[in-house]
C-alpha cells in the first residue's frame, strides 16, 4: 500500500464521501478478494448482513456505506479487523476509493479475510 495523498482521492469522495485513511487500500487486489469472502459468508455486495445495518463478532465488524447525515456514523470505519486494530474505509461500496489505517500487504489481508472467515463458521457452530 501507498501512503494516500489528496491527489488520489476520487471527486465524489473528496467532496461529498467520507472515505479517509492513511493508506491508499490497492482496489485491483483486493477487491475480489473481499467480495468473494462477502458471498462465501452470507453479504450481500454491499456489506449487508440479513438484513442488518453492519455485522460485528468478536473478530470483525463490516459497515456498509453510511448515507446518512450523521456525521458521527458516517466516520466510523468500514471495516476493522479487531485483532489488528486494522480499519479500512471506502466511498459507497467495498473497496471503492478506500482508505485503511496500516500499511499491510496482500497476504496478509488474505491472512485477515481467511481469519474472519473462521469467526464466521464459529458463529455459525457456536
Amino acid at each position: 500500500m501507498k501512503k494516500a495523498t489528496i491527489e488520489d482521492m476520487e471527486l465524489g469522495n473528496l467532496i461529498f464521501g467520507n472515505s479517509r485513511g492513511e493508506y491508499v487500500v490497492p482496489r485491483d487486489e483486493h477487491q475480489d478478494l473481499f467480495q468473494e469472502f462477502l458471498e462465501n459468508n452470507g453479504f450481500d455486495a454491499y456489506g449487508h448482513y440479513k438484513n442488518k445495518e453492519y455485522f460485528e463478532n468478536k473478530t470483525f465488524i463490516i459497515r456498509p456505506y453510511y448515507w446518512g447525515e450523521d456525521e458521527a456514523i458516517a466516520q466510523l470505519p468500514n471495516f476493522v479487523y479487531k485483532l489488528m486494530n486494522f480499519e479500512i474505509n471506502w466511498y459507497k461500496y467495498p473497496m471503492r476509493d478506500a482508505y485503511s489505517n496500516q500499511d499491510i500487504n496482500i497476504e496478509t489481508f488474505k491472512s485477515i479475510l481467511n481469519d474472519c472467515e473462521d469467526s464466521m463458521k464459529e458463529n455459525f457452530n457456536g
